[in-house]
């Protein structure tokens, strides 16, 4: 009987081990609901992916995902103030690496536990044509648009010859500086407070003003020849868009894009993460998830797990920073129209 039990611990030790054999395991999620906070408003784009990513985690079974939809310091304050459970996380972007470097953070994002990144959704880079053009003279074509290679050429024979758009948000200027830098050009910057007010100006405003679009308006507008969409951010041209040029063309292969992922609070448990992780690489293998974000914004699955999406972020605030360094804004960044 006493050898029976100085054994037992040493009998269940070895059975935990094989039961084991990565040494973890996940933890299940103790809660009913997962809150999946988004600052920004409804059938905003992190709206959509939330939305698309929770509906089919609920599917899965056991928990059900809910997305509420918060103003940014309130969705901040909720993470912080969670219990370390899995019960509340947030969908963001990789805004809160450049609100940090742009000194506009209140928190930074270390100051979250990154859970997953899901997606990624390119952009358009579109150029005012002035309105809808008049039809052409009886038996003469319509004069050829311009073009993406003609417009850098331009740029870079006369910096400055272009003026770009730019929402005073922290990432857009990010991207923006990171594109203008690979494709070696200058653009002039005209800065709006919101992307109504640019999108307004954009297809209503005077020719030649270039400017993000999300690709979705860029193929209705361009049907419209309200714009001229000029390339595309990813890495080859969507189906809404087949005959545009990508970025990459003209700036060595750079793609870029909305990349959205999942936080937790920060004390967060590696063993929930990895539950959750467990949970969301089920949803993006699940057939159709993400079809209609696909066909009308062009969102591709991006998933990276746990310490994935970490080194994701440092190594992305390590370049931007560098970006920073290298540049000499001269107080471009920021303007208003």
């Amino acid at each position: 009987m006493r050898l029976f039990r100085f054994l037992m611990p040493v009998i269940l030790a070895v059975l935990v081990l094989f039961a084991r054999p990565d040494g973890s395991r996940a933890q299940e999620l103790s809660c009913i609901t997962v809150s999946i906070i988004v600052p920004s408003v409804v059938g905003s784009a992190g709206d959509l992916v939330a939305r698309a990513v929770a509906g089919a985690a609920t599917n899965l079974g056991g928990a059900a995902f809910r997305v509420r939809n918060r103003p940014r310091d309130i969705a901040r304050r909720l993470i912080e103030e969670a219990a370390p459970n899995g019960c509340t996380l947030m969908l963001d972007t990789q805004i809160q690496v450049a609100f940090e470097l742009r000194g506009k953070a209140e928190t930074h994002w270390r100051d979250f536990k990154p859970v997953a990144l899901l997606t990624r959704t390119p952009v358009a880079i579109a150029l005012s044509s002035g309105g809808r053009p008049p039809p052409p003279p009886k038996g003469q074509e319509p004069p050829a648009p311009p073009s993406f290679a003609g417009t850098i050429a331009q740029l870079r024979a006369k910096p400055e010859s272009v003026t770009f758009a730019l929402v005073d948000d922290p990432l857009e200027q990010m991207l923006f500086l990171r594109m203008e830098e690979a494709l070696k050009v200058r653009f002039r910057i005209r800065g709006f407070e919101s992307g109504i007010s640019r999108y307004r100006e954009l297809v209503s405003g005077p020719p030649g003003v270039a400017g993000f679009v999300s690709l979705k308006a860029a193929a209705v507008r361009a049907k419209e020849l309200e714009l001229n969409v000029l390339a595309v951010s990813g890495a080859f041209a969507p189906a809404m868009l087949p005959d545009v040029p990508t970025v990459g063309a003209e700036a060595g292969g750079l793609t870029f894009g909305i990349d959205h992922g999942l936080y937790g609070p920060r004390d967060l448990p590696d063993d929930v993460v990895k539950g959750l992780v467990e949970i969301i690489s089920k949803v993006m293998e699940t057939r159709g998830v993400l079809a209609d974000l696909h066909t009308e914004y062009g969102t591709e699955a991006a998933l990276l797990p746990g310490d994935r999406f970490a080194r994701y972020l440092e190594n992305l605030a390590a370049d931007w920073s560098e970006l920073l360094q290298r540049q000499n804004n001269g107080g471009r960044l920021g303007q208003k129209s």
